[in-house]
């Protein structure tokens, strides 16, 4: 069985390579080790080592986390300064201009990119999860003290009642209204009576 040296105090926490400080340790003992450093004292390094050895993110998250890590607090260059666009209205997409689309192939590549097993774990990573929520809570919703108001034709979601508007919503005219269930055997669509496509007859079929 493959055995790992472990440093009982880590490196990245003071620790040396004497060979009281250093255990042989399992791949699955060493990931367990790095967890309960990690919960233990909070650093990233050993988050990083716990979820590389134990296979729980792919390689581009970890590097990602280590460089988060790095450019925190005072090492940011722009620690402490105003953000140089502030005020500034944002491009678009890729710093494209607004309004700008992609190209098929763009497109395409980028769809690849983020279909790849594991692209998305980390925004179920409980622990990160837990981070956004304490950091959110008390804080005030731009949304705070808003109220829906229309013209009858024209919604806006703002603090005062524009001239012209009132309290409320638009009224909404539903789109599917006279419409009935067919369904060709396979697919359920909705008609107006006796417009619906050859091969259809009413009715819904139950899928399970």
């Amino acid at each position: 069985m493959k055995k790992h040296k472990h440093h009982i105090i880590p490196k990245h926490a003071g620790g040396t390579d004497d060979l009281s400080n250093i255990v042989e340790l399992t791949i699955e003992q060493h990931a367990e080790e790095h967890r309960k450093l990690y919960e233990q004292y909070g650093r990233i390094q050993d988050k990083v080592a716990w979820l590389g050895l134990a296979k729980l993110a792919p390689y581009s998250e970890l590097v990602y986390l280590l460089n988060s890590e790095r450019m925190m607090g005072e090492n940011n260059p722009m620690y402490g300064k105003p953000a140089p666009n502030r005020g500034v209205s944002r491009p678009g997409v890729g710093g494209r201009k607004k309004g700008t689309k992609w190209s098929e192939s763009e497109r395409a590549k980028h769809d690849l990119v983020r279909s790849a097993p594991g692209y998305y774990n980390y925004t179920k990573d409980p622990i990160r999860c837990d981070k956004i929520s304490k950091a959110n809570k008390g804080r005030k919703g731009s949304s705070e003290g808003k109220t829906w108001f229309n013209n009858g034709d024209i919604e806006t979601y703002c603090f005062e009642c524009p001239e012209g508007f009132v309290k409320g919503r638009r009224p909404r005219v539903s789109t599917k209204q006279g419409l009935l269930w067919y369904n060709n055997g396979t697919v359920n669509k909705q008609f107006k009576l006796d417009t619906q496509p050859e091969g259809f007859v009413r009715g819904r079929i139950i899928k399970k």
